[in-house]
């Protein structure tokens, strides 16, 4: 695989950044949330990994009608006194078995406890409720030529959910309070989310890892939270430990791409280097030549554990 460019540069703390101040309440259109996904919908006939093992538990939480799913992976090791570092993955039902077994392999001794955030759905991926839950509101318009008729506009109430609730779940299962030694993961959609959440709330994490982030989203609306981040970083003092931000594309299928998803707007190298430039933040960038947008989702979880550990 290719080697993987790093760029470190100073950063202000996190907590002087931005305030939790929320934006304000997306709306919601289209069908409600909450519902089982019909199999034959883009990756709802694969069904989901189960791991099975006295050191992963799986809880409820959130509506009665339309709660999240938590999978929580302890290690093996006990939790030292400050608790283990934690390792967040969206679309958990897909990714936490990833993860899971990343972690068996290539770091077993590590202090990490990993956590999928997902649905209660035997498949891999409930497609209605990751599109409610990862964007912003969306006119039909602006779905960048994929069915028009999905709710939208849930992703302040997701992150609401993580901040308030979840965060404060997980340091009772042993999981370090301590934002910086938190890393947030997301693939496609939940790479705009993870994102989202480092523009507006950049304190709830230390650590950011977007795999091919759907930047193009809403006609690329992301790119305004970005450009009032970056205000915000260069305006800060520059102090503490920075924040971390890997991003990373597959190439195989977008080199013959035509559409509006492949404008150069919408790079994730560009958007990396942009934050670069801020001299603020330790950004990391990485191409997969050879991967498509479904099969990145692997080896970029792979990564992720490592940037978690701070090994890339």
């Amino acid at each position: 695989m290719p080697s993987l460019s790093r760029r470190t540069l100073l950063c202000a703390p996190a907590a002087l950044l931005l305030s939790h101040a929320a934006m304000a309440q997306s709306a919601v259109s289209g069908s409600a949330p909450g519902k089982a996904p019909p199999p034959g919908g883009r990756g709802n006939s694969e069904p989901a990994e189960v791991i099975t093992d006295p050191r992963v538990e799986t809880l409820d939480m959130g509506p009665t009608d339309a709660p999240w799913r938590i999978f929580i992976g302890r290690p093996r090791v006990v939790a030292p006194a400050e608790g283990y570092s934690t390792l967040f993955v969206l679309d958990g039902n897909a990714s936490f078995p990833l993860l899971w077994h990343a972690r068996e392999e290539m770091a077993p001794e590590a202090p990490v406890l990993i956590v999928g955030v997902g649905y209660p759905t035997t498949y891999r991926f409930d497609t209605a409720r990751r599109f409610l839950d990862l964007t912003p509101y969306t006119p039909p318009e602006n779905f960048g030529g994929r069915s028009s008729d999905r709710a939208t506009g849930g992703q302040k109430a997701f992150l609401d959910f993580i901040d308030n609730r979840l965060i404060s779940e997980i340091a009772r299962h042993g999981g370090r309070d301590d934002p910086a030694r938190r890393t947030l993961f997301g693939h496609s959609l939940g790479g705009l989310f993870t994102l989202h959440t480092l523009y507006t709330r950049p304190s709830l994490f230390g650590g950011y890892v977007a795999a091919d982030p759907s930047i193009w989203w809403n006609k690329g609306s992301i790119l305004d939270e970005e450009a009032r981040f970056r205000e915000k970083l260069v305006a800060a003092p520059k102090e503490g430990v920075p924040l971390r931000l890997l991003v990373e594309n597959s190439g195989a299928e977008r080199r013959d791409r035509a559409d509006t998803r492949a404008a150069p707007e919408f790079s994730g190298r560009l958007a990396a280097d942009r934050l670069v430039a801020t001299g603020r933040m330790a950004v990391s960038y990485r191409l997969f030549p050879d991967e498509t947008h479904p099969t990145m989702l692997a080896p970029s979880i792979r990564d992720a554990l490592q940037f978690h550990l701070g090994t890339i």
